[in-house]
């Protein structure tokens, strides 16, 4: 089945964009509830348009929209638990725009950074927008092509049965595939994956008597893995090798900026935007800046990572039983005594006034 109609559009700024896409699509883009967070504005009740400002050297940015349709409704049928709800999201570096882009051309996308930068969120909610299934796989050491492809199985009366992988049935029926912890596998599962990542975009089904299964054409793939280069962080995870990354295309994911974590946070726990929880918001933050420079800075002496997702936990315990016994139960208990002493010293001596002395004691204390 084609795809509808898509688009690819630049102008210098945003009313000469829309003036753009006007003339191109007969309509005006509409703003939608999540506009001012995700960047993504409705195109008629059918399509999308990402938008995302890049640098145009030596000139300045320019701002780029992307038209995609969104999925069809009649392809769902029995599938509509698949397609994620539409939650939350605050875009940053054109990250949407990233996606729908890797989607408009058939371009495998594989995000890479630390773990609880949004990886899997971003993929769930450009799912969520398009309305389309996503088909989420999580990949370990013991993966086999058994999990991901299919297997043989019995069938009753002497008969057997080929039951489809998760991947085959994303690559059969059409849907957004997510292959998280890419590199925490085994070339095994690399290798079975090559046929979807060449330009024969099939998988071919060895115990099925070589079945070749052609791509659908509304199945998009995205993977994600963690740095390599922190083994005490991600203990399994394997360089993957040049060749077999060269068939993705990729985007580092880093941590977002404090006034971006922040709004995420004040969206998700309102109380935090008036005082005195303002303040305590503005400590969190500064908390989770250092642990992230010290992280970056001492490669393989820190193995801690206080990503946006930790500060969410933090932040929703912290309202009900104060900051130090919130990291206590969302991080610092977990740490060992090495680690524990460098947030003690390095950490929250350096950015709090809070007492310390209350983080060694083995009974919580409510309201510290």
């Amino acid at each position: 089945m084609p795809m509808i109609r898509q688009s690819s559009l630049s102008a210098s700024d945003r009313e000469a964009l829309f003036e753009v896409v006007e003339r191109e699509w007969g309509a005006v883009p509409a703003p939608t509830p999540t506009t001012e967070f995700d960047s993504v504005y409705s195109l008629g009740p059918d399509h999308l348009m990402f938008t995302g400002f890049f640098p145009e050297p030596p000139g300045p940015p320019v701002e780029r929209a992307l038209v995609l349709a969104r999925w069809p409704r009649g392809l769902l049928g029995d599938r509509g638990n698949l397609v994620p709800p539409l939650g939350f999201y605050h875009d940053h570096d054109a990250l949407l725009y990233r996606c729908a882009l890797a989607y408009h051309l058939n371009a495998p996308l594989a995000l890479h950074g630390h773990t609880g930068v949004g990886k899997t969120e971003l993929v769930r909610y450009f799912a969520a927008l398009m309305g389309a299934p996503l088909y989420r796989m999580n990949l370990h050491g013991l993966s086999t092509t058994d999990d991901i492809i299919g297997k043989l199985l019995p069938a009753g009366s002497g008969q057997v049965v080929f039951q489809d992988g998760l991947v085959t049935a994303a690559v059969r029926r059409g849907g957004i595939l997510l292959l998280e912890e890419m590199n925490a596998t085994g070339q095994e599962v690399w290798f079975a994956l090559h046929g979807l990542l060449d330009g024969s975009r099939a998988l071919v089904l060895v115990e099925k008597d070589n079945e070749v299964v052609h791509q659908h054409s509304y199945c998009r793939l995205f993977a994600t893995f963690n740095p390599a280069e922190y083994p005490g962080l991600y203990p399994g995870t394997k360089e993957l090798s040049a060749a077999y990354l060269r068939r993705w295309t990729s985007v580092r994911m880093g941590f977002v900026s404090p006034e971006i974590e922040r709004a995420i946070l004040q969206a998700r726990f309102p109380a935090y935007a008036q005082p005195p929880l303002e303040a305590l918001l503005d400590t969190m933050l500064e908390v989770a800046r250092i642990s992230r420079e010290i992280l970056q800075r001492r490669v393989h002496a820190f193995n801690f990572v206080l990503s946006t997702g930790t500060l969410e936990s933090w932040a929703a315990l912290a309202v009900h039983v104060g900051p130090l016994a919130a990291a206590r139960m969302c991080f610092y208990d977990l740490l060992d005594d090495r680690m524990k002493a460098l947030f003690r010293e390095q950490i929250f001596a350096y950015v709090t006034d809070w007492d310390l002395s209350l983080l060694e004691e083995h009974s919580e204390r409510v309201g510290v």
